[in-house]
């Protein structure tokens, strides 16, 4: 089911009435809650563990809303509140992603992160992938999902639907590689 992610920020996180308001702007376009994702900073995470944001973090997860931690592994976000705010998938961070096809030490690190997602029923996206080698990489690694350059640079909205298309169709293709088992 396709979804539209949000990056909320620390300000809008501290409005005491946002998941009403949230939930008045689904229903009021017919969406379900989990077609909804909301990204928030892990730092942001880290530094409210209580109080109004904490409880609207968790209010939209109980709604329905799919929370994703952005920029995972800059902050200091201990694995409780990974389960406490009902987070559904780590955006992990650039800095884990470069160079992750030439360097083994980050290599090992995000097998470690890709892990330990797994383990606790975590979906992952991996952010910044500028290169195939990356892509490759985090596919073998086992990362559900990628974004960056590597992917497709931002556009105009007019272009989405033929880019959409060619790049169904270039994924499609390369399905049908490797050996066949009929």
């Amino acid at each position: 089911m396709p979804r539209v992610s949000v990056n909320f920020a620390d300000a809008e996180l501290r409005d005491p009435k946002l998941v009403q308001r949230i939930q008045w702007e689904l229903d009021r376009f017919g969406l379900t809650a989990q077609r909804l994702g909301i990204e928030v900073l892990e730092t942001v995470i880290a530094a409210s563990p209580e109080g109004i944001v904490a409880r609207n973090i968790v209010e939209l997860g109980k709604i329905g809303c799919q929370i994703d931690l952005d920029d995972f592994g800059t902050g200091h976000a201990s694995i409780t509140s990974l389960r406490r705010f009902t987070v559904h998938r780590l955006k992990i961070d650039r800095s884990f992603v470069t160079r992750v096809d030439r360097d083994e030490d980050q290599q090992r690190m995000l097998a470690a992160v890709l892990g330990m997602a797994d383990r606790l029923g975590l979906q992952t996206l991996a952010e910044g992938v500028e290169s195939v080698g990356e892509h490759a990489l985090l596919a073998q690694l086992g990362c559900d999902h990628v974004q960056g350059f590597g992917i497709a640079r931002p556009m105009p909205a007019d272009q989405m639907v033929d880019w959409a298309r060619e790049h169904a169709a270039r994924i499609a293709g390369a399905q049908k590689l490797g050996r066949s088992t009929g």
